[in-house]
């Protein structure tokens, strides 16, 4: 069993066929989304710094690591939490579907192996 919380989920593939499945998530509190955002920062501030050696094209990667790193520790400060792991099966194909550590962000989104196409997976109670 996965740490974190069960959620039912609902998924399908823009259409009426629904399948169920579960999802394992872990909710962020204020602490542990400031030090996710805090290593996303520093992990591009310190891409940007090793750049600075690259001669010539330091002049792009510098200031393109440096803004990255305000961008995805944004992003990270704004994220619920993610997502542990998972499983349904794809409405279309009848596939086995295997959701994967993830920023949590609903609809959680992952491609079927059996058919390619989208399966977007929605909180059971939420699901329309």
């Amino acid at each position: 069993m996965e740490n974190g919380t069960k959620i039912s989920i609902l998924a399908n593939v823009s259409d009426e066929r629904r399948s169920p499945g579960f999802v394992y998530i872990e909710i962020f509190n204020q602490a542990q989304r400031t030090r996710v955002a805090l290593k996303k920062l520093a992990i591009f501030w310190g891409i940007a710094l090793v750049s600075v050696l690259l001669p010539v094209v330091h002049f792009v990667l510098v200031p393109l690591f440096f803004f990255l790193g305000f961008f995805f520790a944004y992003r990270g400060f704004k994220s619920e939490g993610q997502v542990l792991s998972g499983e349904t099966t794809c409405p279309h194909c009848g596939t086995k579907v295997v959701v994967k550590k993830q920023e949590l962000a609903w609809p959680i989104t992952e491609i079927c192996q059996g058919c390619a196409r989208v399966v977007r997976m929605e909180r059971q109670d939420q699901a329309t």
